[in-house]
Order: structure tokens, then C-alpha cells, then sequence
């Protein structure tokens, strides 16, 4: 199925993360995230290069100061305080203020007087409490720099509250010695569409520019733009592409104009998966608290009269929805374009309202399983009685073909309504205030919402087919292009409701679905470079944005009063109706997340609960810690829950008002790509500004409550290895000049110390940090000194070697000892391990290429396919295999091997049968020295498989098989590989039957003699 209960079905982005039967999608990519050698190369290269008047300066912002600098330039990610501002209060304008502290700080700022002449004011956008966010692009030669850039933020006392940006120092010479461009915007396009193996459909040139700044955009609102993109090797020539590539997706790329290769990638397509008759929550809702003692309406789930005219949502005269905010359609066939039939005249007639619902019966004609299929289905003890039900009406007949035109107007009228409701709503809150100028959605801004209801109804036959349904989508492009909403179906057509346990209905009708998938417009909107890109790019940071469109949704509905939320614990469900109100056999509440948002940690209400994974026993709330079991794996709506139930924590404790304020101006102060940590540190530099940091004390109880306390560590965004605190900050007199880190580091298997070597203590920023001397010793903290404290995650590094991670504790006016010991991984790619050979498909344009095995991650792999190189399930498995050259002859002593799947699949395509293979020169070979069968248990760690083989130069690893036959028995599916995925009826619903990935692959030993 495209979603199911353990894949949260508002899914992600247009890549499926973890839900059976999804369909891989290219991974976001962005060519300066430095990895392997030339991360660690960079970061030493920070380290060393910092004076000591810097140190000094950065010493003097105190323990709660934010400094991390950015690897790649050199210059600041983030610069800030938690308790305070980096100026006092000035006179003049904001712009004056900010360029007067970078002038005057140039040398912390990693920046030269030369520099300042690359900056190009790009926009002054002032928040709802007066606050400043300045942002300057960078320009060289008439070209601007892609992503790079500096934005100040400065309050409306002239404070200076943070610098980031990671502006490029230097940018004229990088300049010069760039390579000339070749490709034009027309080719440009067509590389972008061809990286994501997609297509562009012929679309006339709406208009177009020459010279530096050269532009064309075409009439379907893609557009190529000349820009310059930064990578560790250099300045390279560009284009900056915004290209939809097929149903449901659209990408934001930068593509090298002298050679065609990708440099940047990312999904702009965030998921789920007169009068007129509408629904401000769903059809047949309940009463909310205190409601209809000033509303005019019995409850939410009641159907009023609006008039889209008078709210000011149509221009008079206007004979369709094609609206001052949004333009809502039905794209019934999925090809983006209005066709007779599928856009409903404006509702309303002299005789009255228009649209008004005609509800479904629950007919269930359909048996189950399909015909040879063992055992039942995998929702049999749940109760599906209130399908179709008064309070849980059903909108479509998910065994008819077409039933849904029955309901065609009345979802362009609903859906049209709750947009432009919630439009009016973010834009009209003093405390969110999402304006125009903080880059809302409007016809009169170039970018109003593209709403299509009932996408891909008739895709297969009057029906959705499986790719258009159970889901929800939003794609959000930069500031000035249109965002596309694509509202589906629920419920598999065919199957019964103990298979797919969805109401059979459309997301138009559910409020939840469809606020959650608008907030992404929000959110991608308000945490973006100095150019206007998003950059929700990484794990925590599209958690992160799953939870904020879970937050405002549910905000919104409870402060109407359309939802419940009292005192108690376990209230607050996204998705009540799409679940239709189902129990399981113990008489719980089934929700549509693993548990319900207002979960404190420590709640014992049974909807508190983890339902997506029982085995591990999580009651009473998640923490910081529980990043990657929610559901037994990191994805972002599971992870995101850690970080909404955080959200709905402050709003409980500070009132709807401040939690708004706090959480939305935050997203406007974070960092690129943020991790949680960063965002905390966001909503309390908020505070400090809207409030002078009255709840500061409360907002950090709240955080070291969820894990993420002072001392929580994590190494940027996409660590998945994060380590929780409960600590507040310490109390400032505790630092101390004789408390600080010191130790050595060396080899594992020779014992000799290792130059070089970066050792840092993670979330804390860059001024915890050090490098290795000739003798292999560090000392952090030396001389300015640190807190006493328990520092969770203190991390070891060097090329080709697997990080040390330990947690050490800094006594009270003394020192701690803190030597690591890190492992060679001779197949490591940072230590000289290469890819020689491999067979099926390069998955590289999708983020999980041959590399992937040997990059020393356990955040990214190898995906492949599991019978030919297209991923057709044919019931067949061929094998698939990578051949690693290492850096020199080796004594292997043992493999590693991380089987999980990669690239946007879930669990089934993990490895599970698998042969190694040596060689010393590449060409005899010694077969099957290691060989065997991983499981579900043996996913997300390097597998320890011991060996005792000596002149090994080359290693052959082949995957022989993968775990479908592992996953089906959960769906009462125990015949062999080769029948599940030859049956039709089957093959759809693992992502095994098509591809087959592994994490990766380590190698461990001595150089031979």
C-alpha cells in the first residue's frame, strides 16, 4: 500500500520514507555538505586557523553563546546568544546597524573588507514584534551565489540577536578561477528533469533575460536562473532550476553549466500522503469545549453556508475557483492541468447554496485475502464498525468506479474553504503573522495556491491507482512561484477495510490533512538561506516540519474549539476521521500518529502510548532520546513526533498566544538546515526578543524535560545518533579556566597516536573543539575553559576511520581525561576505499549509489533493484554486487555490514541473504569466505562477521537476497519470495519485490607484511 499504519500516511516528501509499497524518489543532495577527508580536512582547518583574539571574542559571548562555523566557508552557520544579544541597543536603521557590527567584527566572521563589496541587499522583512531580518546575497561578476549569503537579524531596539548565512570570503578570486559555462537554461532543465528521471513537457518560454543575471521561465512556472555554487573544490557556474518532473513531484536544483552534473537537489513536495456547503473540521465531527455559546453552528461536523464573495476569496464575476489566494481544481487525471469537467462553477444559485455532501454506505463487497494469499489481514482484531458512520461519513465507494463525481463540487468547495480560511488565519495572527512579506500565498504575489482535490481519481480505470492514494501532498517552490496542494483519495479501492483501515473519504473533507499539508508552505517558506530557499533538508529539520504542519493544524483546530483539548492527557489526534474512529481489541483509541500530541513525558493515559512499535514499550511521551524508535525507525513524521508533542508542551505551559509567537518567530532566526537543538536555540533567542526571555526559564524546563537540555548533543541535522540531557544551563559563575577536556587518540589495532584527528564535543558548537598533534593529544576548552557537567557525546574522527564516541564528565575545578581509540575501516571511502565494480542500476542521482556503501555513514547506502535495472517485481532476484578496491593489501581480521535499506525504502528491501568474496589482485578470486542471512533485528549497526584471511586487496560483496520473506509473515504471508512477488495482488505492497539496498559495508585488519 502507498501508506499504512506503520508508515504515517501524511507522508513525507515526495520520497516515500518507510511504508511498504513506495516508490523511490531522489534523495535531497547539496554538493557543500562536506563528508569523509575533506570534512574532517575542513574542520581542522577551522580549528586551526581561529586566533586568539577570535577565541577570546568568542569566550567573552559566555556559556550559553551559539558559534558554529560553517566548514566549507569558514565563516559563521550561526552566531548568536541564548541569554542575551551580541550588541546593546542603537540608533538608525536596521540595515546601518547590522552592516556596522559585520564591519566591525570582520575577523570572527571568518570575512575582509573586500568581501563586503560582494554584498547585495536582497530584503528587510519585519516581523509581527517589530524584529529585523536583514539578508544580502552575494554577487560576483553581475552572478549571484546560490544559498550563500548573510542575514542579520536585529531587533527593534537596534540589538544585533544572531549572524548566519556562511557567507563565501574571497568570492572574486574563486571567481577567476572558475571554469567557463556551456550549458544554456533550456539544457539545464532537461539535466534537472533527467537527474530525477523525470520529464519536462514542451511549455512555451513565458520570458526570459541575458547576461549574468540570465532567466528564463516557462509558462507552467518552471525557471533556470545563472548563478554561482560553491564546493570544496571551488567556485563552479550554474544554474538554478525549479522544474516539476511528473506527477507529484518537483524539484529545486543547481546544475553545473559547464559540465551537467547535479551540485544541489531538493524535493519541493512535502506529503502525507457564491455560497457554498462547507465543514470546518470534517463531516460528522463532534462538539468541541464551549461550543455554541458563541458560534452560530451546533458543532464542527455540521455543514454551513459561505459565501466565497463576501469572505473576499473570489473577485466579482469570477464564474470558477480561481481565487485571490488559492485556485482549486479537481485533477481527476493528474496532469496539472484544468480540464473540461474538472473545475465546478462557482457554488451558489438564486434558489441557494450549492455543494452540499452525499454520504456513502459501507457496501464491503470485496472478499479477503486474494486468492492465494496464507492467513489474514493485519488489522483483524480492530473495529471498523463506525465507517460510514454519522460522525464518520464516507464521501466515495471505494469498490465503484466514479462514485466520486458524485461529490466532485462539494470537495472543490470544502477544500477551497479551508485554504482561504487558513490563509486569512496565518496571515491576520499578530502571533504568526504569515504576510506577503514573510512570503504567504497570493494571486497578486505570483504564487497563489494550486489546490488540486481528488487528484488521480481516474487513473486506473475511474479509480485512483495505487500511487494516488492514502496521501496528501504539498510542494512548496521559493517565494513568487506557485506551491501545488494534491488532496487524494483514502481507502484502496478493492481492499477491505481490515486491510486498508482508512474512512473511505478525501483529504478535502478532514481539516487535519489538509492545515497540515498548507502549514508546509509555512514552514518552508519561513526557514530559508539569505537567498529564499528552504532548507528543510536533513532528518531532524523535515521532522521538524512534519511536526510544525501537525502543530498549527491541530493549534488552529482546538483554539476554534473544533477540537478537544482539556486538562487531560491524550487528546489531541491529527486524522480522527480518517481513522474513523476505530479501536483495537483492547478498546484503544486507534490514532492516526503513534500516539496522541498532548502526551507529557510520564502520562499514563492509555493514548499515550507508542502503537507504531509495541515492542519497545514507550509510555507517557517521547524525548530527544526516541528520535529513531518511533515507529523502530528514523523517518520524519515518526521522528516528528518528538518534536510536536515538545511544541504542544509550551503551548500548554505559556498559552496559545506565546507558544505561536515563539515557535513561528523562531523558524524565521534558525539556521540552514536545522537540527532540534538548533530550533530550541531559535525559539529561546525568540523569547529573549518578544518577551525580554521571560519564559526563558520554563522554555528550558520544558526542553531539558524532552532530552533536550543543555548538555543534549547532536552533530548536525542528519545525526540520527543523538544524545538526550535533562540539565538546564549551568549556572554561568560554574565556569571555570582549570575545567576542560584533554586526552589522546590512537590507533585500535597499532596503538600509535593518530595526527590530525578532530575531537569535538557535539551540540555545543565549534568553540568545543580540537585538533590532534604529531603525538596525538587535544585539549578542549584550553585556555578559556568550559562547564562542569556530564558532555554526553564527545566525538573522535579522522579519515577512513569509524568515529569514538564517549560521554565524559568535567569535574568541579579540575580537569577531565578523555583518550579515544578509533577503528580503521580500510574500505572506507575517506581513507581510500573506491568502488572498482558493481552491477544493476547507479543510483547515485538518487542519493544511494555504490558509494553510499563505503562512505563511513550510517545515515546513507547502496540501493539497488532486485531483478532488472528498472525495479520491475518480477518474482525473480538477481544478484546484485559492489567490488572494493582498498588502499592497500590487508590482513582481514572482520567484516562489517549494516543490511538496512536506503534511498527511501522500507524494511522488506533490506539485505538478507549474502556472500563476501576476496581477491588480491582483482581478477582470482577466493568465493564465499563469509556468507549468511540478515533479519529485522539486524538492521541500523554494523553486523560484526569475524574472518581470518590475509593479502586481501579486493572485496566482493553480493547480495543474494532480502527480507520480504522476513516482513510478509506480519501480514499473514508465508509463502516464498518468488510467489509474493509474482502475485499482482501482492507484489505492490513490499517495496522488496522491487528493489534491495544495504547501509553499508566496513573492513577491518592490518596492512599486510
Amino acid at each position: 500500500m502507498a501508506s499504512t499504519r506503520h508508515a504515517p500516511a501524511l507522508a513525507g516528501t515526495s520520497a516515500a520514507r518507510g511504508g511498504e509499497g513506495a516508490t523511490r524518489t531522489p534523495q535531497d543532495f547539496d554538493h557543500r555538505d562536506l563528508s569523509g577527508t575533506a570534512l574532517v580536512k575542513a574542520q581542522a582547518a577551522v580549528t586551526r586557523q581561529q586566533s586568539r583574539s577570535v577565541d577570546k571574542y568568542f569566550a567573552s559571548l559566555g556559556g550559553q553563546a551559539v558559534v558554529d562555523i560553517d566548514a566549507l566557508t569558514g565563516t559563521p552557520r550561526e552566531l548568536g546568544r541564548l541569554d542575551g544579544f551580541l550588541t546593546g541597543p542603537h540608533s538608525g536603521s536596521a540595515r546601518t546597524i547590522a552592516l556596522d557590527f559585520v564591519r566591525t567584527h570582520l575577523d570572527a566572521l571568518g570575512l575582509t573588507p573586500s568581501d563586503l563589496a560582494t554584498l547585495v541587499f536582497r530584503q528587510d522583512y519585519v516581523d509581527t514584534l517589530g524584529m529585523h531580518h536583514l539578508s544580502w546575497q552575494q554577487r560576483v561578476d553581475g552572478t549571484t551565489v546560490f544559498g550563500n549569503g548573510l542575514h542579520v537579524n536585529v531587533t527593534r531596539s537596534g540589538r544585533v540577536l544572531s549572524v548566519l548565512g556562511s557567507p563565501v570570503s574571497g568570492l572574486a578570486t574563486l571567481a577567476r578561477q572558475a571554469p567557463a559555462a556551456h550549458l544554456d537554461a533550456a539544457q539545464a532543465r532537461s539535466r534537472a528533469a533527467a537527474d530525477v528521471r523525470g520529464h519536462v513537457e514542451t511549455q512555451r518560454v513565458a520570458s526570459a533575460s541575458r547576461g549574468a543575471s540570465a532567466t528564463t521561465h516557462w509558462s507552467n512556472h518552471d525557471f533556470a536562473t545563472r548563478v554561482w555554487f560553491l564546493t570544496s573544490s571551488g567556485l563552479r557556474p550554474g544554474w538554478s532550476t525549479y522544474v516539476q518532473t511528473g506527477a507529484s513531484a518537483a524539484y529545486q536544483h543547481v546544475i553545473d553549466a559547464a559540465t551537467g552534473a547535479a551540485l544541489y537537489r531538493h524535493s519541493t513536495v512535502d506529503s502525507a500522503s457564491g455560497d457554498a456547503y462547507v465543514y470546518d473540521y470534517y463531516p460528522g465531527a463532534p462538539a468541541g469545549p464551549r461550543f455554541g455559546a458563541h458560534h452560530r453552528r451546533t458543532h464542527p461536523g455540521d455543514a454551513h453556508v459561505v459565501n466565497f464573495f463576501s469572505k473576499g476569496w473570489l473577485a466579482t464575476g469570477r464564474k470558477t475557483l480561481d481565487g485571490r489566494n488559492v485556485i482549486t481544481w479537481a485533477d481527476v487525471n493528474d496532469d496539472d492541468a484544468v480540464n473540461p469537467g474538472e473545475q465546478t462553477v462557482t457554488p451558489g444559485t438564486r434558489t441557494g447554496p450549492t455543494g452540499r455532501l452525499k454520504a456513502f454506505a459501507d457496501t464491503q463487497k470485496v472478499a479477503f485475502p486474494p486468492d492465494g494469499v496464507a492467513g489474514g489481514s493485519p488489522y483483524s482484531g480492530y473495529d471498523f464498525s463506525t465507517f460510514c458512520t454519522t460522525h464518520f461519513v464516507c464521501t466515495w465507494d471505494a469498490e465503484t468506479s466514479r462514485s466520486w463525481k458524485r461529490n466532485l463540487a462539494a470537495d472543490e468547495n470544502n477544500a477551497f474553504y479551508l485554504a482561504n480560511t487558513y490563509h486569512d488565519y496565518l496571515q491576520n495572527s499578530r502571533a504568526i503573522g504569515f504576510t506577503p512579506a514573510a512570503g504567504n500565498f497570493t494571486t497578486a504575489g505570483g504564487d497563489p495556491v494550486l489546490q488540486q482535490v481528488l487528484d488521480g481519481a481516474d487513473t486506473d480505470s475511474g479509480m485512483p491507482d495505487i500511487g494516488h492514494i492514502d496521501n496528501a501532498n504539498m510542494n512548496t517552490p521559493p517565494d513568487g512561484t506557485p506551491p501545488v496542494m494534491q488532496m487524494y483519495l483514502w481507502h484502496l479501492p478493492g481492499y477491505p477495510d481490515d486491510y486498508d483501515p482508512y474512512d473511505p473519504t478525501s483529504g478535502a473533507f478532514d481539516a487535519s490533512v489538509l492545515l497540515h499539508e498548507y502549514t508546509h508552505g509555512l514552514s518552508n517558506r519561513l526557514v530559508v538561506d539569505a537567498d529564499g530557499n528552504s532548507t528543510l533538508n536533513s532528518l531532524q529539520a523535515g521532522a521538524m516540519g512534519e511536526a510544525w504542519s501537525d502543530y498549527y493544524a491541530m493549534d488552529y483546530l482546538v483554539t476554534r474549539h473544533f477540537q478537544r483539548d482539556t486538562s487531560a492527557d491524550g487528546q489531541v489526534f491529527e486524522g480522527q476521521y480518517l481513522e474513523g474512529g476505530q479501536r483495537d481489541d483492547t478498546g484503544k483509541l486507534v490514532p492516526f500518529r503513534s500516539m496522541a500530541m498532548d502526551c507529557p513525558v510520564g502520562s499514563s493515559s492509555k493514548s499515550c502510548f507508542d502503537t507504531y512499535n509495541p515492542a519497545a514499550n514507550v509510555q507517557g511521551g517521547y524525548t530527544y532520546g526516541d528520535l529513531v524508535t518511533v515507529g523502530g525507525s528514523a523517518e520524519v513524521h515518526s521522528s516528528g513526533e518528538v518534536w510536536a508533542q515538545t511544541l504542544w508542551d509550551i503551548r500548554k505551559a505559556l498559552g496559545h498566544s506565546v507558544a505561536d509567537t515563539v515557535i513561528t518567530r523562531g523558524m524565521s532566526l534558525s539556521a540552514n538546515d536545522p537540527s532540534m537543538l538548533d530550533m530550541r536555540n531559535a525559539i529561546l533567542q525568540a523569547d529573549r526578543v518578544a518577551y525580554s526571555g521571560a519564559h526563558s526559564t520554563e522554555l528550558w524546563k520544558i526542553f531539558a524535560h524532552r532530552g533536550m537540555g543543555y548538555f543534549a548533543a547532536s552533530v548536525d541535522a542528519a545525526d540520527t545518533a543523538v544524545a538526550e540531557d535533562f540539565h538546564r544551563p549551568p549556572d554561568p559563575s560554574t565556569h571555570n579556566y582549570d575545567q576542560y577536556i584533554s586526552g589522546k587518540v590512537t590507533d585500535s589495532v597499532t596503538g600509535q597516536p593518530i595526527e590530525g584527528a578532530r575531537v569535538f564535543v557535539a551540540g555545543l558548537g565549534n568553540q568545543l573543539s580540537a585538533v590532534t598533534g604529531a603525538d596525538g593529544t587535544y585539549g578542549i576548552g584550553v585556555p578559556y575553559g568550559m562547564f562542569p557537567g556530564t558532555y554526553p557525546k564527545v566525538v573522535a574522527t579522522g579519515p577512513g576511520y569509524l568515529d569514538d564516541v564517549k560521554q565524559v564528565t568535567v569535574p568541579v575545578g579540575d580537569h577531565a581525561t578523555a583518550d579515544f581509540v578509533i577503528r580503521r575501516d580500510w574500505a572506507m571511502s575517506s581513507g581510500g576505499g573506491a568502488i572498482t565494480e558493481y552491477n544493476g542500476p547507479n543510483n547515485s542521482g538518487y542519493g544511494c549509489g555504490p558509494g553510499g556503501a563505503i562512505d563511513g555513514s550510517l545515515g546513507t547506502g547502496w540501493g539497488s533493484t532486485v531483478g532488472d535495472d528498472a525495479g520491475d517485481p518480477t518474482g525473480t532476484f538477481v544478484d546484485k554486487h559492489i567490488v572494493v578496491r582498498l588502499p592497500e593489501t590487508v590482513d582481514v581480521s572482520s567484516f562489517g555490514i549494516d543490511p538496512k535499506a536506503v534511498c527511501g525504502d522500507a524494511g522488506s528491501a533490506s539485505t538478507g541473504d549474502w556472500q563476501i568474496d576476496v581477491s588480491s589482485d582483482g581478477t582470482t578470486w577466493t568465493n564465499d569466505v563469509a556468507d549468511g542471512h540478515f533479519t529485522i533485528g539486524d538492521r541500523g549497526h554494523l553486523n560484526d562477521v569475524p574472518v581470518a584471511l590475509s593479502g586481501v586487496r579486493y572485496v566482493r560483496f553480493v547480495i543474494a537476497g532480502d527480507q520480504v520473506e522476513d516482513v510478509a509473515p506480519s501480514n499473514g504471508d508465508n509463502r516464498p519470495f518468488s510467489q509474493i512477488c509474482s502475485d499482482p495482488d501482492t507484489q505492490g505492497l513490499y517495496d522488496g519485490c522491487r528493489f534491495v539496498d544495504m547501509t553499508e559495508l566496513a573492513v577491518f585488519g592490518t596492512p599486510s607484511p
